[in-house]
């Protein structure tokens, strides 16, 4: 039973941390100005490119955050050794980690919502 237990906690940290690998690899397949209608003039100056540049890099930055958080806390959980303490801080860093990425990709459709059909911006 112990074992089993074992390896049934070694299988949801392995499909934790693949599972992360993959978000991370579909999250950098797309350049960072593409995440908000992209960067078309940022050289210009003008206030909304440089909202539209610092958003990018925000949610980019973030995203790159909870990634990492997600891969650390995976590694936590599989060095646990069932130690319950151990077990319980790496599978609430993960909990926050998925939050923490839901949170980036609806972020995302937010800001696309409000500079598009309340700001007006092309």
């Amino acid at each position: 039973m112990k074992v089993r237990n074992a390896l049934t906690k070694i299988a949801a940290a392995a499909s934790a941390v693949s599972s992360s690998l993959y978000l991370t690899s579909a999250v950098f397949a797309q350049s960072a100005g593409q995440f908000v209608g992209g960067i078309s003039s940022a050289g210009s100056g003008d206030l909304i490119s440089f909202i539209k540049s610092a958003l990018n890099l925000v949610i980019a930055l973030s995203a790159l955050v909870a990634v990492g958080i997600l891969v650390y806390s995976g590694i936590q959980y599989i060095m646990a050794a069932g130690d319950e303490g151990k077990v319980e801080k790496a599978t609430k860093g993960i909990t926050y980690a998925v939050v923490g990425l839901v949170i980036c990709f609806v972020s995302v459709l937010i800001v696309n919502f409000v500079l598009t059909n309340l700001l007006k911006v092309s």
